[in-house]
């Protein structure tokens, strides 16, 4: 009889790499969304752009590093939470300019 092994509840070294790989090119996009060469202050669609990155790099942080990917649940929660904190700020943002 062959034996199987049981699903490995750690992430393997493949999607660790490749979700760094992905952080990688979200903090790319952070920084021109961001505009962080020019001395202006951002837009309200600019702003929005960064907030939806922001988004994505939490919710890849919470999957893969945190191993919240076994409980999705819990993952689909705060990645949840960390979106409404987001829209609390841009709320905050349009209202104070």
């Amino acid at each position: 009889m062959k034996q199987t092994t049981p699903p490995s509840y750690f992430p393997s070294r493949l999607s660790l790499a490749i979700a760094w790989a992905i952080l990688i090119a979200l903090t790319v996009g952070t920084m021109f969304t961001g505009r962080v060469t020019h001395h202006s202050t951002l837009g309200v669609p600019l702003f929005a752009a960064l907030l939806l990155v922001t988004w994505a790099k939490a919710a890849i942080i919470l999957r893969t590093y945190l191993n919240l990917r076994t409980v999705p649940a819990a993952a689909d929660a705060l990645t949840i939470l960390v979106g409404l904190v987001l829209a609390v700020i841009a709320t905050l943002y349009v209202l104070a300019r």
